[in-house]
């Protein structure tokens, strides 16, 4: 292999790979795709030509299978795994429902692209070492996609046409992390808890928003000032951090949760609390992960099921 693989070689072996109609081999001094199953590919010879990495619509299929095991996103993974089992017409039914939401859509591009950049990279060290020559260092996997989000979304101060949407979610997601309570008494916890606050859009609250290119609202952070007797500063205590269900599983949270840190900050504010109850203690990790620390603990016990 005498080529070098610049990025245009590259793409151009991606985009002949996924072509099922014609045939392809690539001149193995300059790196030009020549046909062969066309007179392009009449007059050279074997020693002359590598064939493309094989590819083929099982692969692409199987692609997909990886994508949908990894998407963390609950609403479109069911889907596209249904589309998936569904038979015949699988690939133009997958590509139907991921361009029903431009984010999902993306994630995907850009998982399609790291996956079969790998295989072409692998290739070519193959190539390379047959004649002989070392290995090239294949390109590391990035498993985060925040850049790509940060081109998708939008986080800015609440648009007051959102707050209905914001009551909404925020009320859905307070019930979210009480499953099988009694709803009357769930509805009636969430009012008085929120009774006691300043509304998301009032003095004494930090409301920030996240919405996609097109305006459609995503999901929020909401945060309240509070003293803090202990340290003798105001602190912003972490109501609500909420995102879409069709939006979850994107690092979208993630993100709401990076910037209210930064605002804090540039806002004076000493600390930053939140408090989990229930099914929302799962997020401790995330939490945690961004530098929050346990400043108190609260426990629960059964005693029906307390045997001594």
């Amino acid at each position: 292999m005498e080529f070098t693989l610049t990025e245009e070689i590259l793409k151009q072996i991606v985009y002949a790979m996924e072509d099922q109609r014609h045939r392809f081999a690539v001149d193995r001094t300059t790196g030009a795709l020549i046909r062969t199953d066309s007179e392009e590919g009449e007059g050279w010879t074997v020693s002359e030509l590598v064939p493309l990495p094989n590819w083929q619509p099982i692969d692409g299929f199987q692609l997909m299978e990886r994508f949908v095991a990894r998407l963390h996103n609950p609403v479109f993974r069911d889907r596209l795994r249904e589309a998936l089992a569904s038979g015949r017409g699988v690939f133009r039914k997958f590509k139907d429902i991921l361009r029903e939401e431009r984010e999902i859509e993306r994630l995907w591009f850009a998982f399609k692209e790291r996956e079969l950049r790998q295989v072409v990279l692998r290739w070519y060290n193959e190539q390379r070492e047959l004649a002989g020559l070392r290995r090239l260092e294949e390109e590391p996997i990035e498993e985060e996609y925040e850049e790509l989000l940060e081109t998708d979304f939008a986080i800015g101060s609440l648009a007051e046409e959102h707050l209905d949407e914001l009551w909404r979610l925020d009320q859905s997601a307070f019930e979210e992390a009480f499953p099988g309570a009694d709803p009357r008494n769930l509805r009636r916890l969430y009012h008085r808890r929120r009774r006691r606050l300043p509304g998301p859009l009032e003095e004494g609250s930090l409301t920030r928003s996240a919405t996609t290119p097109d305006g459609r609202f995503a999901g929020f952070y909401w945060a309240v000032e509070r003293k803090d007797p202990l340290f003798e500063c105001c602190n912003l205590h972490l109501v609500q951090l909420a995102v879409r269900r069709r939006f979850r599983g994107l690092g979208l949270g993630t993100l709401l949760l990076k910037n209210a840190a930064e605002t804090a900050r540039d806002h004076g504010y000493g600390r930053i609390t939140a408090r989990l109850d229930g099914a929302s203690l799962c997020f401790r990790e995330k939490l945690e992960a961004q530098g929050f620390s346990e400043v108190s603990a609260r426990l629960s016990l059964d005693p029906t099921g307390f045997d001594g």
